[in-house]
């Protein structure tokens, strides 16, 4: 449940959002919105904290560090790639030291599609 939109503050969530969640917000909202995984201190980064951010119909900003992953975001008008600056995002999570490799884009009334900084991961 949001009643105030989390913007780049971001709100903490209790579990991973799935997919269809993530959809449902977007469609309600009318904007595109991020989860990422902040690296908690267990095995592999266990134990960390999902966040969830908002932003405009075609932009959300989140934060960028060695300890964070970008889950998933959305794309309001159903664009099934990534644009030029969500290839930039993830070479700038991996050059502050994250694992982070690829992403995934919800693309609103389409296939949802995993993406690095190259492009579309294809065959997944």
């Amino acid at each position: 449940d949001v009643t105030n939109l989390p913007g780049s503050t971001g709100i903490m969530t209790p579990r991973r959002l799935t997919t269809e969640e993530m959809t449902f917000l977007t469609q309600e909202y009318g904007v595109e919105f991020a989860q990422v995984y902040k690296y908690g201190n267990g095995i592999n980064g266990g134990g960390g904290q999902y966040y969830l951010y908002s932003g405009t119909v075609n932009k959300v900003t989140v934060p960028i560090g060695n300890d964070i992953m970008l889950i998933n975001h959305t794309h309001p008008g159903g664009t099934a790639y990534p644009s030029s600056p969500d290839k930039i995002l993830l070479g700038r999570y991996q050059r502050s030291g994250s694992p982070q490799r690829s992403s995934e884009i919800i693309a609103i009334g389409k296939k949802t599609i995993r993406f690095n900084t190259n492009g579309v991961i294809k065959g997944e």
